[in-house]
């Protein structure tokens, strides 16, 4: 197969399979593998698993084992009811739409989306790119822990899980712009160290390692400092955590000592704010509010924060240097596994590169995207993050920037970080008028 010149691109990009060559884009876009693009699951993994393929792909680009992303943390099995209202006491809500049972979890709709975007061809000139994503859990061994690893396996992913026990089941109550939970843990709350397979866990190739839902899994927190220093240690791979709520609201659980040890922390306002012990007096933080937690989370160890501001967009921090990535509003289907959209977005983007802009665009792209379907785990297609990455331009590159103060004088700060979101300094944060057209052009294009 003659190999073809590639062009240089600023912003990330997903090639099809066809060797024929592409128009000149500018912005980020997704795109399928046209092999796989109207194939089944199974047929995936027969057409990339086909033996003289691996062999080529090993002999052309170098490589030994498949590099991996490893994905531990809860599977449930979610019952999603779309409301207006929540339910009163002793009252009967009736809804319009069905209620509809689906794989999900934080760890399952991260591994979901992941292996998705795995199906597609890896990024143009990227330093560390993954090739499979692997699901590390416990199921139960009831009717309900099938039905998760069914639907697990119908969308594509690698599961390593035990079967055993009561499967976890979640009741979620999804509303236009919020949602609220009714669980029963079950397997996630029994997920220990002695459920996960720790030789495929840190097989050879492994690069990152994720961690979702940390105080959901009580069972694996103190197996997890173990397990992280192993993956470094042995694999050289980076370490991320998703915490997402704490039940207890305790907010313990060792996470604050983990921190030192972690390559990125990605986390909602809320969580943020509540991990860091900073108090929020609205129903959404301020920028005051966010940039002090951040602060805190600095100072405890975190060397990269990410926190997710719902439509608003992203932003990330190191000490020295802040990011921003907006997003542009759409009309919600069902919020359920937005946050888990993102941090596979996230995690693709920054893991092929390290580049904390591009894992910001991709992240908040599948965020968008995310909010169009129903439940977190069915995967996204190219079609749908391409044009909410379109939508959502916003910043191109990593902007240096004064972190606000935090001083006492709050106003301050607050006026300092409201500076921040300032048109002059996004002054790239701008909406893509021609996106739907080129959006048809693509479609078109992988008709071909």
């Amino acid at each position: 197969r003659s190999v073809e010149p590639r062009r240089s691109e600023s912003r990330p990009t997903l090639e099809l399979a066809s060797v024929e060559p592409r128009r000149s884009e500018s912005r980020p876009t997704l795109e399928l593998d046209s092999r796989l693009a109207h194939t089944s699951a199974p047929q995936h993994r027969m057409l990339l698993s086909f033996a003289p393929f691996r062999a080529l792909a090993t002999s052309l680009l170098g490589l030994g084992s498949p590099s991996t992303v490893q994905v531990v943390g809860d599977a449930y099995l979610d019952i999603i009811a779309k409301i207006d209202e929540l339910p009163q006491w002793d009252g009967d809500t009736a809804i319009r739409s069905p209620i509809e049972t689906v794989a999900g979890g934080s760890a399952l709709n991260t591994a979901v989306q992941l292996s998705a975007l795995c199906r597609t061809r890896r990024q143009r000139d990227q330093p560390r790119p993954f090739r499979r994503c692997v699901l590390h859990s416990r199921v139960g061994s009831d009717l309900y822990g099938e039905l998760v690893a069914a639907k697990t396996r119908e969308a594509g992913v690698t599961l390593s899980a035990r079967r055993e026990g009561g499967q976890g089941v979640c009741i979620c109550l999804s509303g236009r712009r919020d949602r609220a939970f009714v669980s029963f843990k079950g397997s996630v709350a029994d997920l220990s160290e002695a459920d996960l397979d720790v030789g495929r866990l840190l097989a050879p190739g492994t690069s990152h390692l994720h961690f979702s839902a940390y105080y959901d899994c009580s069972g694996l927190q103190p197996a997890v400092p173990r397990l992280m220093a192993r993956a470094k240690a042995e694999r050289g791979a980076t370490v991320s955590i998703v915490p997402q709520t704490d039940a207890t609201g305790a907010w313990e659980g060792g996470l604050l000592e983990l921190l030192p040890h972690t390559d990125v922390l990605l986390c909602n306002q809320r969580e943020a704010a509540s991990i860091a012990g900073v108090a929020i007096a609205g129903r959404r933080a301020t920028w005051y509010e966010i940039s002090e937690a951040v602060r805190r989370l600095h100072a405890r160890g975190a060397p990269l924060v990410v926190v997710t501001l719902g439509p608003d967009g992203a932003v990330a921090a190191t000490e020295q240097q802040w990011w921003f990535q907006p997003n542009q509003e759409r009309a919600v289907k069902d919020t359920t596994g937005c946050g888990d959209a993102f941090a596979a977005g996230f995690l693709f983007g920054w893991c092929g590169s390290r580049d904390v802009q591009r894992g910001l665009v991709y992240g908040c792209a599948c965020g968008a995207a995310a909010v169009g379907i129903t439940g977190g785990s069915e995967p996204l297609s190219a079609t749908s993050v391409n044009a909410c990455m379109r939508r959502n331009e916003g910043v191109q590159r990593a902007r240096e920037v004064r972190t606000p103060r935090t001083a006492a004088a709050g106003a301050s700060a607050e006026a300092e970080g409201e500076a921040f979101f300032s048109e002059e300094n996004l002054s790239d944060g701008r909406v893509c008028a021609e996106a739907d057209e080129d959006e048809d052009e693509d479609e078109d294009e992988d008709e071909d």
